[in-house]
C-alpha cells in the first residue's frame, strides 16, 4: 500500500525529502501550520485511511476520504510543489478510488435506460 509506505517510512521517520516537501507546504501558508505537524498529522491521516481500506466494511469510507485526500495532494503539487513522482502517485491513487467507489455502486452513474 502505497499510503502506508509514504506514511510510515516517509512521514513518520522524518526522511530529509519528506521535510523538505513539508516545509515548503508549511511556508506556502505562511507557517500557520508547523512543518512537523503538517508532516506528521498527514501521515497520521493517511494511516487511518489505509486502515479504512483494509477493513471490508469500512472500506468505502476509506476509498471516498482517499479520493477527497488525494485531490488535495493534486492541488497542492499543482500549485506549490510542482509535478514529480508523488503528483503521480497521488492521481493513481484517486483514480483507483474512484474506480472503486463508482465498481461498489457508491457513487451513482446517473439515469440508467
Amino acid at each position: 500500500m502505497n499510503l502506508l509506505y509514504a506514511a510510515i517510512f516517509l512521514k513518520f521517520a522524518g526522511v530529509p525529502a519528506s521535510v523538505a516537501l513539508f516545509a515548503r507546504m508549511s511556508q506556502s501558508v505562511h507557517g500557520s501550520i508547523p512543518e512537523p505537524a503538517f508532516r506528521l498529522g498527514s501521515g497520521a491521516f493517511e494511516t487511518a485511511m489505509a486502515i479504512l481500506l483494509l477493513i471490508p466494511k469500512t472500506a468505502r469510507l476509506g476509498a471516498g476520504l482517499t479520493a477527497v485526500w488525494m485531490t488535495a495532494v493534486i492541488l497542492s503539487h499543482i500549485f506549490v510543489l510542482g509535478y514529480g513522482l508523488f503528483f503521480f502517485d497521488a492521481l493513481t491513487l484517486m483514480v483507483l478510488a474512484v474506480i472503486y467507489l463508482l465498481a461498489s455502486g457508491h457513487i451513482s452513474q446517473g439515469p440508467v435506460s
